[in-house]
């Protein structure tokens, strides 16, 4: 009993010491376990959930295409969706301005239902090839799922003269 007690005044800093490094070290460990091997299932997280119940099928994407080539400023539509965005191409006819064609993107919003309008961000690329007698255009616009209107950014070369 004497050796504990001797034992213990000689060494009872680095006892308290030994303690608080050992409690340090399970927190660490325990904040490095939940952080990087978390309670998610996915690597995407819970940023998907819900997508079943508003998915975008074919049927939907041919109707949305079928319905933007009966324009007539129209050449092609392309239409992809990856995770919660959908991808939408317009290639349009050299006599498009770039007012038409940004209104025929914002326009074409109808043709979605209220449900994928709210679940979905939608990116648009318009495009149109430059001539003799127009310069063309290359804009994209995006629409994010809980906004209200497009935001557009020109990617148009400008020649300075």
């Amino acid at each position: 009993m004497k050796r504990i007690k001797k034992f213990w005044k000689e060494n009872r800093v680095l006892f308290v010491l030994f303690v608080i490094i050992l409690i340090c070290l399970i927190l660490v460990l325990g904040v490095f376990l939940k952080y990087f091997f978390g309670s998610s299932k996915t690597s995407y997280g819970n940023r998907l959930d819900g997508i079943n119940e508003v998915e975008v099928t074919d049927d939907i994407k041919n109707n949305y295409i079928s319905k933007m080539k009966e324009d007539e400023l129209i050449n092609d539509v392309t239409m992809k969706v990856h995770g919660k965005i959908i991808y939408i191409s317009l290639y349009f006819k050299n006599e498009a301005s770039l007012v038409e064609a940004q209104s025929k993107a914002l326009a074409s919003l109808t043709n979605f239902e209220d449900n994928y309008l709210a679940f979905y961000d939608i990116s648009f690329t318009l495009k149109c090839d430059a001539t003799e007698s127009s310069e063309g255009f290359l804009i994209m616009g995006a629409k994010n799922a809980n906004g209200s209107g497009l935001v557009w950014n020109n990617n148009t070369i400008v020649n300075k003269e």
